[in-house]
């Protein structure tokens, strides 16, 4: 897939890829903590916001569904992502077609499902979660406990939909 994509410039291709690969690689975001993420290269001013600083290369996530846990912050281990993500430095993550933010999660929901074969981005979440179950790697569970903000139990019981594990 990577070698198809002209990555060289931030576009709608750009921002999805990378969208995909974040939900791929770390297995989180709900649609409402991406809809105004920043690119950025600082964290001054960053306090109230959800945003990926390249320069750190960290995603930090100030506002979601448990807030009372506190911020979120997922290291960018891959390289390549984090240089795709430089292109689109001071821009959104991502934007409607017109390069607007989506008014709701559920527009980006919708737009998601149709460039995706009607897969919504909770079904990438259950389809990491289940992954990670199946091969049974403790440090991809913790992970997915940290950056999703479930413990390892809810995550069994509420994103394990592709395992025949029952709970």
């Amino acid at each position: 897939m990577e070698e198809e994509l002209p990555l060289d410039t931030w576009d709608k291709n750009a921002e999805l890829y990378v969208i995909l690969k974040i939900y791929l690689a770390y297995g989180m975001l709900r649609p409402s903590e991406i809809i105004d993420m920043q690119i950025t290269d600082t964290d001054e001013g960053n306090n109230n916001a959800n945003y990926i600083n390249v320069q750190t290369k960290k995603i930090v996530i100030n506002n979601h569904k448990n807030d009372k846990k506190g911020r979120k912050v997922i290291d960018i281990i891959d390289d390549k992502l984090n240089d795709i993500l430089c292109k689109g430095l001071n821009n959104h993550l991502v934007t409607t077609q017109n390069g607007d933010l989506y008014s709701s999660s559920s527009s980006f929901s919708k737009m998601f499902k149709s460039r995706f074969n009607d897969y919504n981005p909770y079904d990438l979440r259950k389809f990491i979660s289940s992954l990670a179950i199946h091969e049974s790697d403790p440090e991809k569970n913790k992970m997915l406990e940290r950056n999703q903000g479930h413990t390892l139990n809810t995550i069994l019981k509420n994103y394990n939909t592709y395992n025949k594990v029952d709970v």
